[in-house]
């Protein structure tokens, strides 16, 4: 088969293989090619091009260095590990501009909606799905509607019922409250709690909500400078003070000021209605992507990063979101969110990808044979205490299973951009590149390109370690059989 050329930015370090690899991490080539006679090889090479040219231009283009800067509501909220929005842009508007047939995208790993986002800018449907209702409620908040004529009210409304409120009783319940939030801060947030279940409109109380998960982040007794939940010192404790009510007024003027500036945006392209509701069609969805609900509607290109590894030993995006969630009415995000979400600190994580390892070395078995890279990668892993094998295997089945719901949304020939990291164990990368691009051909998708790309400015906390052993992404671009 002939080959295609990788598009290099940046290096790549070497995989130690107990067995062969048909796939060179260094050579510079995978398997593919947009020149051969086959259906869609017009749109591959079309698409390779524009990528080759973008590549050509700027050896360092795909860092986005100087270009990571999130405007409007792609700054709305803080979330771990958020994509680039500039380069989800340019990756879909690169395929859309090929692939004229583009007007429906899928993301069904969906984060902070970064890709919601740039969807929305070019005039595109967007169906996104997350296991974390936090996601969840920050891509509903960033999906309008946009009166924020009318929120500017409510909010004024709010600040002032939450400021007279002299009610004591405490509007949140579970393990260790006292532990995360001094008293002070359990009254006002208590306040603001109750002060937005006074508000009418779900959009409206959505839009608050995420004001109050940032205010709770901010004021927690838990460090900001880890995803995890980590106690500050007691000498930090002793001396920090905060105003929950002062700092809501800020964040939540602070996100009205960028819906406003959104929607001025959308409007200027006409994609916003008059009366502030997004033309084109928007789905967000709660739920495990393994287990993902057939589509009624196929889409015509999907664009995702799935996360980087079991979140408990990469970026624990359940830890992060569980102290925001025990202030927020869950059924206001969706109507599947409930209590179970929270029955402890890793409930979410461990309902992630690898989140849990029940028989996940005996469950990936079969992978390996069409996977020389994870057979490689495990056979290795062996030396190692048993549980490093079991992360990586749990993590490989359930990107597996995911698969095949995922490929069953998209339509046949429809593109696909998959962004992704490869993490560290046992001080090694494991190339979770190079296993989805096996795991993808046995199940009929054509790897039309990748791009590799550093990683300059991408969130992660400074004291998180996945931060100081991943410097780089791999871009993938896939066509479905």
């Amino acid at each position: 088969m002939p080959i295609l050329p990788v598009f290099k930015t940046s290096s790549t370090a070497p995989v130690e293989a107990c067995v062969p690899s048909p796939l060179d991490a260094d050579s510079g080539e995978v398997f593919g090619d947009a020149s051969d006679t086959t259906t869609g090889s017009s749109k591959d090479a079309g698409i390779v091009g524009e990528l080759k040219r973008l590549s050509e231009a700027d050896n360092d283009y795909w860092t986005f260095r100087g270009r990571a800067a999130r405007q409007q509501t792609q700054g709305l909220t803080q979330y771990p590990a958020m994509m680039v929005p500039a380069m989800q842009a340019v990756l879909v508007k690169a395929v859309a501009d090929v692939d004229e047939c583009v007007s429906r995208v899928f993301d069904p790993f969906a984060g902070s909606g970064t890709t919601l986002v740039e969807c929305m800018r070019l005039g595109l449907d967007y169906t996104g799905q997350d296991i974390n209702p936090l996601a969840v409620l920050f891509c509903r908040t960033k999906a309008g509607p946009f009166h924020t004529r009318k929120l500017a009210s409510v909010i004024k409304e709010v600040l002032n019922q939450a400021g007279a409120d002299r009610g004591t009783r405490t509007e949140a319940n579970f393990p260790r409250l006292e532990k995360w939030f001094s008293p002070a801060v359990i009254k006002d947030l208590s306040r603001i709690r109750r002060a937005i279940r006074q508000v009418d409109h779900t959009w409206c109380r959505r839009v608050l909500w995420t004001g109050l998960a940032e205010t709770v982040r901010l004021t927690s007794n838990s460090r900001t400078s880890t995803f995890k939940l980590h106690i500050r010192s007691a000498d930090d404790l002793e001396s920090r003070k905060v105003n929950p009510l002062q700092t809501f007024a800020t964040v939540i003027t602070d996100i009205n000021a960028r819906l406003h500036g959104e929607a001025e945006a959308l409007r200027e392209r006409g994609h916003l209605s008059t009366n502030g509701y997004y033309r084109g069609n928007i789905g967000i969805r709660l739920g495990d992507t393994t287990k993902l609900k057939p589509a009624r509607d196929l889409h015509d290109l999907l664009v995702t990063s799935p996360p980087y590894g079991d979140n408990a030993s990469t970026v624990p995006y359940g830890q992060y979101s569980y102290l925001p969630l025990q202030w927020i009415d869950l059924h206001d995000i969706d109507e599947d969110a409930d209590s179970r979400y929270l029955r402890t600190t890793h409930e979410i994580d461990t309902r992630s990808l690898g989140g849990s390892r029940k028989n996940a070395v005996e469950g990936v078995a079969p992978l390996m044979n069409v996977s020389p890279s994870l057979k490689q990668t495990l056979c290795r892993l062996k030396k190692l205490p048993a549980d490093r094998g079991a992360r990586v295997a749990a993590f490989c089945r359930d990107l597996d299973s995911s698969l095949y719901a995922i490929l069953n949304a998209l339509k046949p020939r429809a593109y696909m951009i998959w962004t992704v990291g490869n993490r560290r164990v046992g001080g090694d990368p494991v190339p979770t590149d190079r296993i989805l691009e096996e795991l993808m051909a046995a199940r009929g998708t054509r790897l039309v390109t990748r791009l590799e790309r550093k990683i300059p400015n991408k969130r992660m906390a400074t004291r998180n370690s996945i931060a100081t052993t991943m410097r780089g992404e791999a871009i993938l671009v896939f066509r479905k059989g």
